[in-house]
């Protein structure tokens, strides 16, 4: 072959091969692991094994780091600065974990973090995380940062001298998720946590999640869009309660994931809430807990109300700086609280209460006036009124992507009708993505079934758009209904009331989300007893839950967590601007 043919054919050759690799190259480039700049993994050792898999997994992503910070909880409120951290060198059975001294220094000179080496002593957070560390990643250094309560104006600056001393660094977060409560309520709760992670939402991981350490996920999420790491990859999701197969435990939640680079996952749309009962702080409650109104929610803890988007409950009295009476009088139907039964309810994690009753007009205007000052200091907002006219005044909270409003409306007052909700109801619903729950305050005191003029008002919001009815007054738990496919609980019982004959002690909490397709939820069993609510287990619960259910029987899905119940929307014509044929029969009524 001629010199100047051979040349031709090799250059074709290397053509042919420079074409194809060039083909070859955007798929590779899409499908190649992306860079993992920061991490959440689980401190609780009962997953163990599963955080050594994925510290196995995650070596492989996440290259040769020089150095890791590893941010935790500062569980024992150890030290005094609300941001620490250590020089100290750690000692693991694999070896020598070292600090990278030139970080911490920089932090400690520029008053971002105090040098609080004793407040690490006993530190799971820290300390249970490090031998996975050492063994994956056994050349790195460590940040080791230990957190308070933090505001987020402290947690970028902290961010932004940890990117300008150590931009190169890998990111840990040691955080378990939702605590102390059923497999069933720590899933809802862990599917916000989940969504925030996803939308890279600072602010609601820093206050609104129920979690382990928010400022640890608000500190990893700042870290993550610093990084252009928008992307969070969930590789794992446990529950101790789950694995223990017992759904009533106390369970401890465990989420491993990553932030890598690339556009976030834009979770489903949804909106959760959770909503209890008559809550009375007057009489008999005022008398024992005037002191400390927390300690009456001491057996049902402040982790139930905390991880969704709404959370409320019917206030049943009003809140007055007006002097009140420990002297407890029988048949005393006035119902006036201390401006204190705020810290209880923010204990609680409430952040939106009904005054749709026959009882939060029980200090005159000056009550009601002081019940929605009082509260919408400590951001709860206030929702209905007593008398007419009150339904237009209505609770708004914001999922992702999906709203849900609640109405309260208070029947027991004379005149009021049905009827006056449905054109609140029908603004509402010409959004798509507006959820709406109509909380009536109606029915017969202590009837455990509901009346037919119940079931007309019902029946009638739901004709207009409501997608949920849940009801109050009658101080039982009652009896519940499907209709359209949409579900109606005639009234949620007593949450917390001085109240101790008959079923007045029982109440129900319900509990779960709206998505686009419906609505999935299920039902919390609650017992007073000596004056503080509970949630029950066992089969005291499940007597409860599987006279809930009747209706929804064919709606039943169980999880690995327990059962829900999970409905999904009908599609159908827009309701006629005329009246319903329920509304127009409750006309006549």
């Amino acid at each position: 072959m001629m010199p100047t043919q051979k040349n031709i054919l090799m250059g074709a050759v290397g053509l042919f091969i420079l074409i194809n690799t060039l083909n070859f190259l955007p798929t590779y480039l899409l499908n190649a692991p992306k860079s993992v700049l920061a991490v959440v993994v689980p401190q609780h050792n009962l997953v163990a094994k599963e955080r050594a898999e994925f510290f196995t997994k995650l070596s492989k992503r996440a290259g040769k780091p020089e150095t890791i910070i590893l941010v935790s909880r500062n569980h024992h409120s150890a030290g005094i600065g609300d941001i620490q951290t250590t020089s100290k060198e750690w000692n693991v059975e694999t070896g020598t974990v070292l600090p990278d001294t030139n970080v911490t220094l920089s932090l400690i000179s520029q008053n971002l973090a105090t040098d609080e080496p004793t407040s690490f002593k006993g530190e799971d957070g820290i300390a249970t995380i490090l031998s996975d560390i050492h063994t994956n990643f056994p050349d790195a250094k460590i940040v080791p940062i230990i957190l308070k309560n933090v505001t987020e104006e402290k947690l970028i600056a902290l961010e932004k001298g940890l990117r300008d001393a150590c931009s190169k660094c890998l990111m840990i977060a040691s955080v378990d998720f939702s605590r102390n409560q059923p497999a069933l309520l720590a899933q809802l709760h862990d599917e916000k946590s989940i969504r925030e992670l996803k939308t890279l939402n600072t602010e609601n991981l820093l206050a609104d999640v129920e979690v382990d350490s928010g400022p640890a996920l608000a500190l990893l999420s700042l870290w993550a869009k610093g990084h252009g790491a928008m992307r969070f990859n969930l590789q794992n999701h446990k529950n101790s309660g789950v694995i223990a197969n017992n759904l009533d435990l106390e369970s401890t939640t465990h989420i491993f994931g990553w932030y890598e680079e690339g556009a976030p996952i834009e979770p489903e749309k949804e909106v959760s809430f959770i909503i209890g009962g008559d809550v009375m702080f007057a009489r008999l409650i005022n008398r024992i807990y005037k002191n400390d109104f927390t300690d009456a929610f001491s057996k049902l803890g402040e982790r139930v109300f905390w991880g969704t988007d709404a959370s409320i409950i019917n206030l049943e009295g009003a809140i007055t700086r007006e002097p009140i009476s420990d002297i407890v009088i029988v048949n005393d139907f006035s119902f006036r609280f201390s401006p204190r039964v705020a810290e209880a309810l923010t204990f609680l994690g409430v952040n939106a209460v009904s005054l749709a009753n026959n009882h939060s007009d029980n200090a005159g205007e000056e009550g009601v006036l002081t019940t929605r000052s009082v509260l919408e200091k400590v951001n709860i907002q206030t929702f209905g009124d007593s008398r007419e006219g009150g339904v237009s005044r209505i609770a708004k909270f914001s999922g992702n992507g999906l709203t849900l409003s609640a109405i309260g409306i208070n029947l027991t007052y004379p005149g009021q009708t049905p009827d006056s909700a449905v054109e609140v109801i029908r603004e509402i619903k010409k959004d798509p993505n507006a959820r709406v729950i109509v909380m009536p305050h109606w029915g017969i005191e202590y009837e455990p079934v509901r009346s037919p003029q119940q079931e007309a008002a019902a029946r009638l919001w739901v004709d207009n758009g409501a997608d949920m009815v849940i009801g109050s007054h009658p101080h039982v738990v009652q009896d519940a209904e499907l209709y359209k496919n949409t579900p109606i609980i005639y009234s949620l019982g007593n949450m917390l009331f001085d109240q101790t004959f008959g079923d007045t002690k029982n109440g129900l909490i319900i509990a779960g989300k709206f998505t686009e397709t419906g609505v999935t939820f299920f039902g919390l069993p609650i017992l007073t007893e000596q004056y503080r609510p509970r949630l029950k287990k066992g089969a005291a619960k499940q007597e409860v839950l599987e006279r809930l259910y009747i209706p929804f029987g064919k709606n039943l899905v169980t999880s690995p967590a327990g059962t829900q119940v999970v409905l999904e929307k009908e599609l159908e014509e827009p309701a006629s601007p005329e009246l319903s044929e329920a509304s127009k029969k409750n006309r006549r009524e």
